[in-house]
């Protein structure tokens, strides 16, 4: 946790160690104080005050904060540490070394110069302040930086461990570029990254519920029809559900569906947000939303977590890698620092883990388009991802790097259904009624051609 940084308050502090502890059973705080103390001097305070004002108070503050954390939480020192950097770190003759070999390699490789200086650049431009020479300020504040990387490296022998996983709030693109060996050729076995969203940051309210009370009703569908208004979630998947922000204009299959549905039944739609497909669940449970107008393929996971429609079609799911990696699945399986790109539990997220465990899972953020995982494997920040071939011949067309399929027969094939909460059956019914018709009087068919140009898109 950064000094200063003020993401990291007290609620934020306890979804990250309840929700890391969960998942690994122990963690461990870095708290750079003080490393911070050059930041600070970026910013034009003198050495003395940029340690004793502020760098150090804030470590401090951080410090306290989590201690809290550990208490109302329940937690014991050998689940949660916190490591003292002035007494642990900073003097210890591993680390040293450490630092003084990504010292090394920013003197040495320009690419990871570039890279580390443009990354602490934002930092500083990102604070606001004036800073009359920001070259020789960036200079002085990449040192932040580089104690952190040569942490990190050392993090596993400090620690005991075979390995380490930084986590963190967001993607954090030069250290990614590290660990994959992108600097010096040499992929890191011992440390990984991993990206961790509270689910607040993971779903966008656009218009949020106007109907706030929400009465005593038996079911879902007696709300609906009570109020006449049926709430939506939705992301953006072409072509079955877009929306454009800037002319707040919503197009696809599905959203056409929605729809012709309410007109029939005389109920007002409501988009209530924008939502990332690891919190559908979430949103439902929490009565959010009735429904989840974007197409779900519904796994085993998600079918133990909520209902499902019937299936308007059928989405073939190969994995697709760049045409300089060329590597079948078998050869990608066999090497586990090749890279999967996934999205939190997203379909990509549930064939990874279970076809592809050893390989390393690069995260892509839940509120970007299903798009952004063909973009990681095109920017080469990760190797291949999981996508149907619609998907794929929509990023080739706009993309310099065009993707590949790694194999002839795909690893999946999905159904492309509505998905609403556990439970919820007269609401299924009515919709998979209301499919029936739309099926049988060619509308469904008619919506795929309209929204890809061809019938023949989708298995039906």
């Amino acid at each position: 946790m950064s000094p200063g940084n003020s993401y990291f308050k007290d609620d934020e502090i306890k979804y990250l160690l309840k929700t890391t502890i969960e998942r690994y059973g122990r963690v461990a705080i870095m708290i750079a104080d003080v490393p911070a103390i050059s930041t600070y001097i970026a910013f034009g305070y003198p050495e003395n005050k940029a340690r004793r004002e502020k760098a150090i108070p804030q470590g401090n503050l951080l410090k306290n904060r989590t201690k809290r954390a550990i208490t109302q939480l329940g937690y014991s020192e050998e689940q949660v540490r916190i490591i003292d950097w002035e007494n642990e770190v900073e003097q210890n003759e591993g680390y040293r070394k450490s630092y003084q070999c990504i010292r090394d390699l920013y003197n040495t490789n320009a690419q990871f110069m570039n890279d580390t200086d443009e990354t602490t650049k934002a930092v500083l431009v990102g604070s606001r302040r004036e800073i009359d020479d920001m070259d020789t300020a960036t200079k002085t504040a990449v040192h932040y930086l580089l104690s952190e990387f040569a942490f990190l490296d050392w993090a596993s022998h400090f620690l005991g461990v075979e390995k380490v996983a930084y986590v963190y709030h967001k993607n954090w693109l030069v250290y990614e570029n590290y660990i994959a060996g992108k600097y010096d050729g040499i992929s890191k076995t011992t440390t990984d990254f991993v990206l961790l969203e509270n689910p607040y940051e993971t779903f966008n309210p656009i218009w949020g519920l106007e109907d706030e009370n929400q009465g005593d009703y038996s079911d879902v569908l007696e709300r609906i029809e009570s109020t006449k208004t049926l709430r939506v979630g939705f992301t953006n998947y072409i072509p079955a559900f877009m929306y454009d922000a800037d002319y707040n204009n919503f197009s696809g299959i599905f959203y056409e569906i929605i729809i012709d549905i309410a007109k029939k039944h005389n109920w007002r739609v409501i988009w209530t947000e924008e939502t990332g497909y690891g919190v559908i669940v979430d949103g439902l449970n929490n009565n959010r939303f009735d429904l989840f107008g974007s197409a779900v393929w519904p796994t085993p996971e998600r079918l133990a977590q909520a209902d499902f429609s019937n299936s308007l079609y059928k989405s073939n799911v190969f994995a697709w890698v760049r045409p300089d990696f060329n590597k079948t699945n078998n050869d990608i399986k066999s090497n586990p620092t090749t890279r999967v790109a996934v999205k939190e539990n997203d379909i990509s997220d549930s064939i990874a883990t279970s076809d592809f465990a050893n390989n390393r899972q690069v995260k892509v953020p839940q509120l970007s388009d299903t798009m952004e995982l063909l973009q990681f494997v095109a920017d080469d920040r990760a190797d291949f991802t999981f996508v149907e071939p619609y998907t794929a011949s929509q990023f080739n067309e706009k993309s310099q790097i065009k993707v590949i399929q790694s194999s002839q027969e795909p690893i999946r094939i999905y159904d492309n259904s509505f998905m609403v909460k556990k439970g919820e059956k007269k609401l299924v019914d009515l919709i998979n009624k209301e499919l029936a018709i739309l099926e049988e009087n060619g509308t469904i068919e008619k919506l795929i051609k309209k929204y890809t140009g061809s019938e023949d898109v989708y298995v039906r």
